[in-house]
Order: structure tokens, then C-alpha cells, then sequence
């Protein structure tokens, strides 16, 4: 589900109402590319979008479930608008229903292998919907609820896909603490006096980034995973590197 794009509100300029939004623009490659600006954009959802934060996106990818999409319906402003789910269903730690608020929450690092294992397809899905894509007509923006998990290993694909080392691309990852870290404090503190420790330090974890839970991916992709489990051949992987880097 989408909506069109509300009045514009009365706000600080460049106060941007996307949370987490990185333009990939500027990443440097293993051998010494660029990717280009304006091209490849992540974030969180898009509930508050206005046209100004979505300038010169073309496309938007939701990675939410469904109910997600229900209970939060982005604002579009007008873009081709894509729900392509990593998994459709309610998956704790992960997911953002309301239905999964407030429950104890599985490690984390485990989800995460679990997540590149289980979802391999819907991750190819994907992958080659950002690879096909026409960035004649502007960049793709993909996003899921907090721009952490499905939009954070959907940015390692895109990233890994271009040549651009694990290093650099866990760097990346973890920016979204920049964001995330007090959010997840006080959503901690909420619920010790609510939930007790357990579900209090779970949910605290859910929100955060962390190099293991990324590692944990890794571990299970191994060294080939968009080649040998996605199926993406090298002939795509040049195209898009064509479109992409300078």
C-alpha cells in the first residue's frame, strides 16, 4: 500500500523526514571506482516522505511485509512504487508489525543467518529488480521499517555486487547507529518498567546495528553467494557496475 504525497509541512529547511537515508553516492570500489551520486538510495519507511525528500528518486522499493505496508503506507509523491518483501509474514526482531511489539526477541546474529539462508530468492528478487533497473530516469530508493536489517543486507548485496569490500561495507552498515542508538535507549527504558530486562535488552538489541549480526550473514552467504545462491551472472554484475560507477 502507498499514498500520494501529503501538503507540505511547515518545517526547518534540509530537515529531511526520511529517517536513515543514505545516498550510496561516493563509495569507493576495490579497484579504485566510484559510485556515482543520485543512483542508489536506502532508508527507512516513508511514512512522512514530501517531495522534497524524494527528489530525483524514480523508484521505490518496500522490502516490508504486508501487514507493515498496511499499518504504515508510504508516501510516494508520485514514484513507481515496488512492494517486493524479503519474507511476508511476521518475523520478530525484524519485522515491525504491531502484532510483534513488545515480545521477547531470538538473537539476533542467528536471524540474520537465518534471514540469507531461508529468504536467498526473495534477496535475488530484489537484487536483480535494482540491477534492471532504468537510472535513465533517476535512482532507486529501497527501505524497510527502520532501515536496519532487510534495507541493511539489501545495501551489502548492492555494495558487494559493485566491488566494494566488506570493510567498507560494514562501515556502512553500522552509520545506522548514528540513528538508531538513542532511539533503541529509550524504547529500553520504556520497556524495562513495562516487560522486564529480557524483553527490554531484546528489543534494545533489535534496534541497534552490530558487526556480528552482519558477520553472522557473511558466515552463511560464504564467498559467492550472489553469484552461486542468487544466480546473478557476470554479465549482469558488468552491466550494472557499467551504469553505476565512475
Amino acid at each position: 500500500m502507498w499514498r500520494p504525497c501529503a501538503a507540505a509541512k511547515t518545517r526547518r529547511v534540509k530537515n529531511d523526514m526520511i529517517q536513515n537515508k543514505r545516498d550510496l553516492g561516493g563509495m569507493k570500489t576495490k579497484d579504485g571506482k566510484v559510485i556515482r551520486n543520485g543512483m542508489l538510495v536506502r532508508s527507512a519507511k516513508l511514512a512522512e516522505a514530501e517531495e522534497n525528500d524524494l527528489k530525483g528518486i524514480a523508484t521505490i522499493i518496500d522490502l516490508r511485509t504486508e501487514a507493515e505496508r498496511e499499518e504504515m503506507p508510504d508516501l510516494t509523491c508520485g514514484r513507481e512504487y515496488l512492494p517486493v518483501p524479503v519474507f511476508n509474514k511476521m518475523n520478530e526482531g525484524i519485522s515491525h508489525e504491531e502484532e510483534a511489539e513488545n515480545k521477547a526477541i531470538p538473537d539476533m546474529a542467528v536471524l540474520y543467518g537465518i534471514l540469507m539462508r531461508v529468504y536467498a530468492d526473495n534477496f535475488r528478487k530484489i537484487l536483480k529488480t535494482i540491477l534492471e533497473h532504468d537510472y535513465s530516469k533517476g535512482a532507486v530508493l529501497w527501505h524497510c521499517t527502520e532501515g536496519k536489517d532487510r534495507c541493511g543486507m539489501t545495501t551489502a548485496l548492492v555494495l558487494e555486487a559493485l566491488g566494494v569490500d566488506r570493510e567498507t561495507i560494514l562501515e556502512d552498515y553500522l552509520k545506522t547507529n548514528l540513528i538508531n542508538l538513542p532511539k533503541a535507549a529509550k524504547v529500553r527504558e520504556k520497556l524495562l518498567e513495562t516487560h522486564g530486562e529480557e524483553v527490554a535488552e531484546g528489543a534494545y538489541r533489535a534496534y541497534i546495528a552490530d558487526e556480528k549480526y552482519i558477520r553472522a550473514a557473511w558466515e552463511e552467504m560464504g564467498s559467492d553467494y550472489i553469484r552461486g545462491r542468487l544466480g546473478i551472472t557476470d554479465g549482469e554484475l558488468e552491466a550494472f557496475r557499467k551504469k553505476i560507477l565512475e
